[in-house]
């Protein structure tokens, strides 16, 4: 299992990496159009405007989530970026706003500083390696997203996102018990919709 997540891991990200930045930019804005298309009725759900969204700010290769940031904070969204403390341990996730100082973690990442208040988000997107049309997503290889979706699923209802180029869609992600499913997978061609697992376990 380990080694077949590893194959699909390396030569997804070998596709991903060769997206050109003219490509890059153009997805991104097409990105940002597909993802307020999609958000805007889930926000609707919640009182005013108290949904807390977390974003990632993106590394390497990633889809370009830093016009979506700036869009919703535009909108007066509340925003937070998450916080990677542990590998296979949740995140925590911090306020933030376009224009706040962001530190290097201790893995890495750029976060927001100790001074931004904690929070717990209501909506998660989530960087991934690869994605498949069942809802399931191959990660980076440290078990932190599935983590944080357990953690907080058990806790209240969250809506978990992914975000990627449509290059890496593959035809099966391999999957282990602890896989945690999304609800949405938006690229810069579609939004896909996944049904609940109660649906599709259904005879």
């Amino acid at each position: 299992m380990n080694d077949d997540k590893q194959f699909l891991r390396r030569h997804s990200l070998e596709r991903r990496d060769l997206v050109t930045h003219e490509e890059a930019h153009q997805a991104a804005q097409e990105l940002t159009q597909n993802c307020l298309s999609c958000l805007n009725p889930l926000i609707s759900s919640y009182p005013s405007t108290s949904a807390i969204i977390s974003l990632y700010w993106p590394i390497r290769s990633e889809i370009n989530t830093r016009p979506l940031i700036d869009m919703l904070s535009q909108q007066g969204r509340k925003i937070s970026l998450p916080i990677m403390h542990k590998i296979k341990h949740p995140l925590v996730f911090r306020q933030f706003e376009p224009g706040d100082d962001l530190v290097k973690g201790p893995y890495g990442l750029s976060e927001p500083s100790e001074d931004k208040a904690l929070v717990e988000p209501d909506i998660i997107f989530a960087p991934l390696a690869a994605f498949d049309r069942r809802g399931y997503r191959l990660g980076y290889g440290g078990g932190i997203y599935d983590a944080t979706f357990t953690k907080l699923r058990n806790k209240k209802k969250i809506i978990a996102i992914g975000l990627a180029y449509a290059l890496q869609e593959i035809d099966q992600v391999p999957i282990e018990p602890h896989d945690q499913r999304l609800d949405y997978l938006i690229t810069e061609r579609e939004i896909i919709t996944f049904e609940p697992l109660a649906k599709l376990l259904r005879f």
